[in-house]
């Protein structure tokens, strides 16, 4: 038992009748609850269906049925000999044209396990993450917190992509006219998502299998060995898309695992995260489920003040329980950086090797 554990503080507090407001509203139906006897196949594929429907990505699904997705590529670049960066960009739904960096070792003599990475809340997080420095100084800021996740995946030999991600990246933002939301182009992404019956969520996925679709067509790529990790928006948005999408055979999300509420009601996650009536489903320890048996390494920073390590290491006992009623439970693990809201790359390289090793060829 750690000190955090010994002494629970709360992480914020809520005077009455709003404390006793929000515990009862938020408890929600939880129609979707894991339930340790039932059939974990059985109840994968109904909560998965269920979960594409409460975020709008099944109403995605009917609307662009058929769409031809189109990519284009620039030439690739040589960098130091060891891979190549190309940037691409990807027309995932009419008009909406995502950008994603596509790295690739020069050496490669076979199929290689692909990284895809997309990013949080940086306008800059498809650049910083692929190693794309727009300058000195974001270089310099970008290496201080080891956050050129991809370009450290393409030379230890992954095929990496380093997506934009909607409504987060210059490239790809929904503009806020006057003000109205806030000036935060992410909140103006999910009111204009909620009046059409989506979620930025659901966009975000749909985005990612769109580049996964394409991806694991590529002659360098094996598309068995799949990784998705992202640090905060970037970690919730792998969460979803390995949850919805089991092609992702390894999930690392950084920073970003936690339940939907502290036991006082606060909201971790950012507005565009928000899918309405979640707790109706159930909670992030059931995107835990639709994740096993696969690879799951939920990281946290112990000094990352936008969440809260009790309520993350109780998270954590709950879906190593999952795992275990999985048969997994040396599929699942959290670790604590020393640090706060970043990558933790020391953990994540011999949890991803690990996977790969105990894999069949």
């Amino acid at each position: 038992m750690s000190a955090d554990e010994g002494h629970v503080r709360p992480f914020v507090e809520f005077n009455e009748p709003v404390a006793s407001y929000l515990k009862r509203i938020q408890e929600g139906r939880q129609q979707f609850v894991f339930d340790p006897n039932a059939d974990l196949a059985t109840w994968q594929t109904s909560a998965r269906r269920a979960l594409e429907k409460l975020i709008g990505l099944a109403q995605m699904q009917e609307e662009l049925a058929g769409f031809d997705v189109q990519i284009s590529q620039n030439k690739p670049e040589p960098v130091d000999g060891i891979f190549t960066r190309r940037l691409c960009t990807i027309e995932t739904e009419p008009g909406i044209r995502v950008p994603f960096y596509y790295l690739v070792p020069i050496d490669a003599k076979k199929r290689a396990p692909l990284f895809i990475s997309p990013h949080g809340h940086d306008k800059l997080g498809l650049h910083s993450y692929s190693g794309a420095f727009r300058n000195r100084k974001h270089r310099e800021e970008i290496l201080a917190r080891e956050g050129h996740i991809a370009e450290q995946a393409a030379r230890r030999g992954f095929v990496a992509i380093a997506p934009a991600t909607r409504g987060l990246a210059n490239e790809v933002l929904v503009p806020d006219p006057k003000g109205r939301h806030g000036n935060r182009p992410c909140r103006a992404q999910l009111i204009h998502c909620l009046l059409s019956g989506r979620t930025p969520t659901a966009e975000r996925v749909w985005d990612m299998q769109r580049i996964l679709d394409w991806a694991v067509k590529q002659p360098e790529v094996n598309p068995q060995k799949i990784v998705m990790t992202g640090n905060s928006g970037g970690g919730v948005l792998t969460a979803y898309t390995a949850a919805i999408d089991p092609r992702v055979t390894v999930a690392i999300p950084s920073c970003s695992f936690t339940s939907v509420t502290s036991a006082e009601g606060f909201i971790f996650h950012c507005d565009c995260c928000l899918v309405p009536g979640l707790r109706n489903w159930g909670d992030w320890k059931e995107l835990a489920g639709l994740i096993a048996p696969r690879r799951l390494q939920l990281i946290h920073g112990v000094k990352d003040g936008l969440h809260h390590r009790p309520t993350v290491e109780a998270l954590g006992r709950e879906v190593k329980g999952i795992f275990r009623s999985a048969g997994a439970t040396g599929h699942m693990e959290l670790k604590w950086g020393t640090g706060g809201h970043r990558f933790y790359p020391d953990f994540m390289w011999p949890f991803i090797d690990h996977a790969f090793q105990s894999q069949s060829p």
